[in-house]
């Protein structure tokens, strides 16, 4: 009866969305670089350009490809609340990510 009851407790806090990871130290460098070209992007954005373009270590080519391509949108005069990057992979695939501004 017991593990019934633990059972549902988790399974509850599993579909209320309690689990929260914290940021890794290589999305808060992305969010970082992005700041000093007044783009201060979401935590969720900088999650989905980490996972998307399968960036595992910062001084991948592809991580600082990240940062210039949203640099380089807002330097365009692109001031709105989301903007949409093309970066290559680690594979070589052209991909569009959309990136939220805080």
């Amino acid at each position: 009866m017991k593990f019934r009851f633990v059972g549902a407790v988790a399974l509850s806090f599993a579909v209320a969305g309690c689990t929260h990871v914290p940021p890794t130290p290589f999305e808060r460098l992305l969010r970082k670089g992005t700041e000093g070209c007044d783009f201060p992007m979401t935590w969720e954005s900088a999650r989905k350009v980490m996972e998307t373009l399968e960036i595992d270590y910062p001084t991948r080519a592809q991580f600082w490809d990240a940062i210039s391509a949203v640099c380089n949108v807002v330097k365009a005069g692109n001031k709105s609340k989301t903007i949409e990057i093309r970066v290559r992979d680690s594979h070589g695939v052209l991909r569009k990510i959309v990136v939220e501004r805080e």
